[in-house]
């Protein structure tokens, strides 16, 4: 089994309480117990229960869990109408998922994802999309499972570090200045990583009126989100609850899936090359959702997919990177579904 709690000392963040399966359960979720490293994932699964039902694997934005896409409008009916079975694993340390330190995205679909995917009875092909900090996780499928993947579609996507270098656009997301061995191991990361663990300890605030060290945090890196936010909250209500309720869900055990997911080593360095993906002539299509006014992922890596894969597209302006990551979903999944 692999260490998870590889730190001790001074500076070392105490690992959160072991997860209880009963409490995923009672959310209407499943879980599994990886053989890899021993650590509890909970997963959850939406729509058809039919056997011939075609699988949709979705990736959730940073902060969400499994839980949400099958509670956002009108999907737990597309659905039942499309006879689409839909799966979503929680990331390391959010939900009831257990926090592993330094997990990078490149890995995640053989450590977490296919043990999921054999307890589920799922060895034929899949549809796969991603939101935000979901699209590498998406984008890492496409590489790990080649042809099985018929269709990947990304919403307000980034590519890593080493690409985003190699052709020249900006970091996909901020560089938070700490990795996950530096904010255990060091005076400097140790207080960046519990400062930011603070701020982001009511997730669903950041989607109200926040205030304090929350509209700070907002205001610094993206000015244009508090005015969007409020658009959103006005036209987008039933959405907007939902999507509330679940990063607050994010956070029940503790901040750490935060911690660890905004470490330079998990959010930007993800050990994988995106351009790998049709490499071997599988010619998966991809389908490109982005915003123009997107503060948190560069609307030039959208522009840039699109591009490098020949992909479909539709790009927003007016709802930031909030609104284009679940706008219209019920249309993304129909666009998704022409094309698998």
């Amino acid at each position: 089994k692999a260490v998870l709690y590889p730190y001790t000392g001074l500076f070392a963040i105490t690992p959160p309480p072991p997860s209880d399966p009963s409490t995923i359960e009672a959310d209407g979720g499943k879980w599994i117990r990886l053989p890899s490293d021993g650590r509890l994932v909970e997963y959850f699964v939406h729509g058809s229960t039919k056997t011939d039902a075609a699988i949709l694997v979705d990736c959730p934005g940073g902060g969400c869990t499994g839980a949400l896409v099958g509670k956002l409008p009108g999907v737990a009916e597309w659905c039942e109408a499309h006879n689409v079975k839909i799966i979503s694993p929680s990331y390391p340390g959010f939900g009831h998922s257990e926090v592993r330190p330094g997990w990078t995205i490149g890995e995640w679909p053989k450590s977490d994802l296919e043990p999921i995917l054999e307890q589920e009875g799922v060895t034929d092909s899949l549809m796969v999309t991603g939101t935000s900090f979901g699209t590498p996780h998406a984008q890492a499928m496409a590489v790990y499972f080649g042809e099985r993947v018929k269709v990947l579609g990304l919403r307000v996507p980034y590519v890593g570090r080493h690409v985003s270098e190699d052709v020249g656009l900006p970091l996909g997301q901020a560089n938070m200045r700490y990795d996950s061995k530096s904010c255990n191991t060091n005076l400097i990361g140790h207080v960046i990583g519990k400062a930011f663990m603070s701020t982001v300890s009511d997730p669903a605030s950041f989607f109200d009126e926040p205030s304090g060290a929350s509209r700070a945090l907002i205001s610094c890196l993206q000015p244009k989100a508090l005015e969007q936010i409020k658009k959103l909250n006005n036209e987008h209500e039933d959405a907007m609850q939902c999507l509330k309720y679940d990063v607050n869900r994010g956070v029940v055990v503790s901040g750490q899936g935060w911690l660890y997911m905004c470490a330079t080593d998990t959010l930007l360095d993800h050990k994988f090359d995106v351009r790998d993906i049709n490499r071997d002539k599988t010619n998966i299509p991809v389908i490109v959702w982005y915003a123009e006014d997107d503060e948190d992922c560069p609307p030039s890596h959208g522009a840039w997919l699109v591009e490098e894969f020949e992909g479909k597209s539709r790009s927003f302006s007016g709802f930031g990177h909030v609104g284009a990551a679940f706008v219209d979903h019920v249309k993304f999944l129909d666009e998704v579904r022409m094309v698998a």
